[in-house]
């Protein structure tokens, strides 16, 4: 994904929107919630099959966003890991701006009940000095969107919440990269909306997943149809 990125050009990308690995407390094996209809079936014992960020990865992949995005990057992390990316981005030269929420209504509970779950990710966005004025402006922001029942990774991120960021912070046209693509709902987003999309998956299981996806050979949830975008 490193590598991706340093090929890219300065300045040759208007917007990043990318979904990293979180810190490593969140990779570990633990009870996690299976969003699945079956009651019983919701709670299972599943660790997350790719390594976490380092923080030598996290100052790279900032500094490299930085440097080929024109305008604005938007992370997902963990609550806890926005200082880090704050420190790294701002090190990289292009400044953090604000930590977007994104709520989770079907979130996991703390099964001990001793203090609360978590409801929420968080979405860091770094926007150089100079960069155009997002279409969101300064409306505050949060995103409240459950997740799919089925996912093909495990933390694909919900296409209407994809589709939602896309519309706060680029226009059509754009040239979105995804340094971590996973199972691809940011290109299949840029798709249906009309902007332009590179991505970048280190996992072969998991780009063939996305391929197949962007190709319209794979269902997407919440997508308007299976084969919404044909082959080719």
């Amino acid at each position: 994904c490193i590598a991706g990125l340093a090929t890219l050009g300065d300045r040759s990308v208007d917007v990043t929107i990318t979904d990293p690995p979180y810190e490593a407390e969140a990779h570990e094996l633990g009870k996690r919630q299976n969003p699945t209809r079956d009651q019983k079936a919701r709670v299972v014992n599943d660790g997350i099959d790719f390594a976490a960020i380092t923080e030598s990865q996290r100052s790279d992949v900032a500094a490299q966003i930085a440097r080929a995005s024109k305008h604005v990057a938007l992370v997902f992390c963990q609550c806890e890991a926005v200082d880090a990316w704050r420190a790294a981005f701002n090190a990289a030269g292009m400044p953090y701006r604000r930590a977007i929420p994104w709520v989770k209504p079907d979130a996991m509970p703390s099964l001990h009940g001793r203090w609360p779950g978590q409801s929420y990710e968080t979405i860091v966005v770094a926007q150089h000095t100079k960069a155009r004025t997002p279409p969101v402006g300064g409306k505050s922001l949060f995103y409240t969107f459950t997740r799919d029942r089925e996912r093909p990774h495990p933390t694909t991120k919900p296409l209407p919440l994809m589709k939602a960021i896309l519309e706060d912070f680029t226009l059509p046209g754009d040239l979105v990269i995804d340094p971590f693509a996973g199972s691809g709902t940011t290109g299949v987003a840029c798709r249906m909306l009309g902007r332009r999309f590179i991505g970048w998956e280190l996992s072969p299981a998991y780009h063939e997943i996305a391929c197949r996806r962007l190709r319209g050979e794979e269902a997407v949830p919440n997508a308007a149809q299976p084969s919404l975008f044909g082959v080719g």
